[in-house]
């Protein structure tokens, strides 16, 4: 199923960058919600709660965040190429190991 997952990121998304999990390691995941008339929302999640913050202080910490991840992720074509590797890994070895994707 992974490799449906795979393919599914490689042909079916826009924009796609990946970062190298031996860079970076997300405590939990984190979206930006930005919108043209109304002030940006911050939304994490942990196992135990989900957070919606509007504060200029979350807003600042997670574009920099952001920032940090665009600055280390392979450009998009890059992104493309290494994703297309490990799905022709999968299909070489099932029971494989797993990726460096974070």
């Amino acid at each position: 199923m992974r490799e449906d997952q795979y393919l599914r990121l490689l042909f079916n998304t826009h924009v796609l960058r990946v970062v190298p999990a031996s860079i970076c390691s997300f405590r939990s995941p984190v979206t930006l919600y930005e919108f043209g008339k109304a002030a940006p929302v911050v939304y994490s999640e942990t196992e135990t709660a989900q957070v919606w913050a509007q504060d200029s202080v979350a807003v600042a910490r997670t574009r920099r965040l952001f920032e940090r991840l665009d600055a280390v992720a392979l450009d998009a074509e890059q992104s493309r190429r290494k994703l297309a590797e490990y799905v022709s890994g999968l299909r070489e070895d099932p029971h494989g190991g797993g990726t460096d994707l974070a």
